[in-house]
């Protein structure tokens, strides 16, 4: 006769079932950790740990966008060329540097500008108001031509030292036939520069005989804005 084994009473038969629900609980949540290392994107993720895994990838992702697009160089932005303008100005604003005598008049018309003198020792001046942080290039001037040369100058007076320069100084030409023309003269780069907080400029010319005075063209350039 065999011995007969002992039946488990009421509670010790519910602790048991109770253990080994736990002990398989726990080698299925082994089995579950396992394959969620192997396996990082398929479903053996809880919901928490695919949406915690979720947001790992994205910032991730934006943080690696970030990088390259701080890695890109920025386009440098090219600088725009100087802009050139004209600063004209007409015989009617000259004043005479001297009367003389009264036999040896001057005649400064309007309709066209055109400055005459019969006193071969006459000169006429002009200041200019030029533009501030400007670049001369040029000076053109219109006359007419006739019986005697006309002196033409450009100066920069130094007004704190009473000193001055010549930017542009010329003779023009003579011409049997009195004729209307004009003259281009370039302007040093030494000089150019305009600086109105010590220097002021003027415009000079000596018209006599049939030779007369019509205006001038002052060309520069400017930074562009």
């Amino acid at each position: 006769m065999g011995i007969k084994r002992p039946e488990l009473s009421h509670p010790r038969r519910w602790l048991a079932v109770a253990a080994a629900c736990a002990v398989a609980a726990c080698v299925a949540g082994l089995g579950v950790s396992a394959l969620a290392a192997s396996h990082p994107d398929t479903n053996y993720l809880s919901p928490a740990q695919l949406a915690h895994a979720a947001a790992v990838r994205h910032a991730a992702s934006h943080g690696d966008a970030a990088r390259g697009a701080s890695a890109v160089p920025a386009t440098k932005k090219k600088k725009k060329p100087p802009v050139t303008h004209h600063y004209s100005l007409a015989a009617s604003a000259f004043a005479p540097d001297g009367l003389h005598t009264t036999t040896e008049d001057y005649f400064n018309s309007w309709d066209p500008s055109t400055l005459s003198n019969t006193d071969t020792g006459r000169c006429f001046n002009a200041g200019l108001s030029l533009p501030i942080d400007i670049t001369l290039k040029s000076v053109t001037v219109y006359y007419t031509a006739g019986s005697a040369a006309m002196f033409v100058e450009l100066n920069r007076q130094d007004l704190p030292a009473h000193t001055f320069s010549d930017l542009v100084e010329f003779d023009t030409t003579i011409a049997t036939t009195p004729a209307y023309t004009s003259v281009t003269k370039k302007i040093p780069a030494s000089d150019a520069s305009v600086n109105m907080t010590k220097y002021a400029y003027s415009f000079g010319v000596c018209p006599s005989g049939s030779t007369t005075f019509s205006g001038l063209t002052i060309t520069y350039t400017q930074p562009a804005g």
